[in-house]
């Protein structure tokens, strides 16, 4: 009776353990945004956010259509080396909508720089020590903004995520 009790206590925590892991709430409140992504969909939980897998390809293919339907395009780590291909460095500079390159070391400069990618580029005196890079290009203006996102420690990927779709709401 006393190991069941015990097993009992053990699998409620186990639950409460996984189920807070899980459910990664982002205290986004802003207006609703929809995001295109390439690569992984991020886990998290907020009503407002919502994401769309998309392919490299189609948003080559179709940049007008993104840019109709997202208020951004997150691209993740699995997806840089194919990203920083220089087939879509005209895509990133051309695009009418923000593009968020989540958890890049070398920021947007492999992506938006013909003639490197993500595994050349060797951009250490380069590091700023961010996190992730939102990059929009503006060709009529002739202008590129960067906006730089720092992650001290895992614990504040919520804190880390809410920066990056209020700064995406404004733009």
């Amino acid at each position: 009776m006393r190991l069941n009790m015990i097993l009992s206590i053990i699998s409620i925590f186990f639950l409460l353990t996984l189920s807070a892991c899980s459910n990664n709430e982002v205290k986004y409140e802003g207006e609703p945004l929809k995001i295109a992504v390439i690569g992984d969909i991020p886990e998290l939980n907020n009503k407002k956010i919502h994401f769309e897998p998309t392919s490299l390809d189609e948003f080559g293919e179709d940049t007008v259509h993104i840019s109709i339907n997202f208020d951004a395009v997150m691209i993740t780590p699995v997806m840089f080396e194919e990203a920083s291909n220089d087939r879509f460095v005209e895509v990133y500079n051309n695009s009418k909508i923000p593009i968020i390159f989540f958890d890049s070391e070398k920021r947007n400069l492999p992506f938006t720089n013909e003639g490197t990618t993500y595994e050349t580029a060797r951009w250490e005196s380069l590091n700023n020590g961010s996190h992730t890079t939102i990059y929009l290009s503006d060709i009529d203006a002739d202008r590129e903004d960067v906006w730089y996102f720092y992650l001290k420690n895992e614990k504040e990927l919520d804190s880390l995520y809410k920066e990056i779709f209020q700064m995406i709401e404004t733009l």
